[in-house]
């Protein structure tokens, strides 16, 4: 099964899961360098949802928001790693390019969303710095926000200050 779609048919395959009285999951982010706490939200994500799509950030947003060197691993890498996982059931590429924070960023993603549309929106609170714009967005939506609040958090930088320290 091809995981990798365009918005238009995430959007389609959105409204079909739901017409069949299932539910969708939405988690979006740059899933940049992929460690355990990454798994451990889409493990979580899918036990709450019968469809999770997960909507990834081109690689200058990435770029925009973390600084160099980011990405370390470009869209079609990523988007290849999250294929492999069976957590993950579609991905798509947020082709807009921005800056997480911006203003014009929430207006944007609030408008993909409600393309998107689907039944619940999930992030981790203890490693993503937007979830409660997410929930706010997601509320305002009527969508449902699932937070994944588990205390085992790794984070992307973490890993890269590990690796400098050694070179």
């Amino acid at each position: 099964m091809k995981k990798v779609a365009s918005l238009k048919r995430i959007a389609e395959l959105s409204k079909k899961t739901k017409s069949n009285k299932k539910t969708v999951g939405l988690i979006l982010g740059s899933f940049d360098i992929l460690h355990m706490g990454h798994i451990h939200l889409f493990q979580f994500a899918k036990k709450n949802v019968d469809l999770l799509i997960v909507g990834l950030d081109n690689d200058q947003t990435i770029k925009n928001t973390k600084g160099e060197p980011r990405p370390i691993n470009s869209y079609k890498r990523r988007s290849n790693f999250l294929s492999e996982l069976s957590s993950v059931d579609y991905i798509f590429q947020i082709t807009k390019v921005f800056k997480h924070g911006d203003n014009t960023s929430f207006t944007f993603l609030e408008n993909m969303v409600r393309k998107i549309n689907p039944t619940h929106i999930l992030t981790s609170i203890n490693c993503d710095g937007l979830w409660k714009e997410k929930r706010n967005f997601a509320k305002k939506l009527g969508i449902k926000f699932i937070p994944d609040k588990s205390k085992t958090v790794t984070h992307s930088s973490e890993i890269l200050k590990k690796i400098e320290a050694n070179l």
